[in-house]
């Protein structure tokens, strides 16, 4: 990660200026940077970094990146309240179960698939979510 993004302050900047329709340009970067939010929860008034930077991954829609978003849910209670499961469900909920599992993942995809939130209307969440971050 670039030395100009050591802070939250900084991230929360460089997620302002991500666009979320080219978000898939900027993968390498948000993983990093959502590493560095999670080592870093919580981030007093950023701590919506992490919830930011997890809807631009979800928008990416690369299921590879659920492993370390299902790590981010659990890391303590404010964490698991805040993070949306639909967050982790950019490639489609039954695609991301099938990478899950097929990548040694059985027991996220096992305890994901029991969210009641996998049969909710993504397109409807997506929508208040880039309302959200950006509005």
């Amino acid at each position: 990660m670039p030395d100009e993004l050591a802070g939250p302050a900084a991230r929360a900047r460089w997620l302002g200026e991500v666009d979320p329709r080219g978000a898939a340009a900027q993968h390498a970067t948000l993983r990093d940077v959502f590493r560095a939010e999670m080592a870093a929860w919580p981030s007093d008034e950023l701590y919506e970094n992490l919830y930011w930077c997890a809807f631009l991954l979800y928008l990416v829609g690369d299921p590879a990146d659920v492993p370390m978003m299902w790590q981010a849910k659990h890391i303590d209670f404010d964490s698991a309240c805040g993070f949306d499961v639909q967050f982790m469900l950019g490639a489609g909920p039954q695609q991301t179960l099938d990478y899950l599992r097929a990548h040694g993942h059985d027991d996220i995809a096992r305890e994901l698939s029991a969210y009641p939130e996998l049969a909710d209307d993504l397109d409807e969440w997506e929508a208040f979510r880039r309302g959200y971050f950006y509005d």
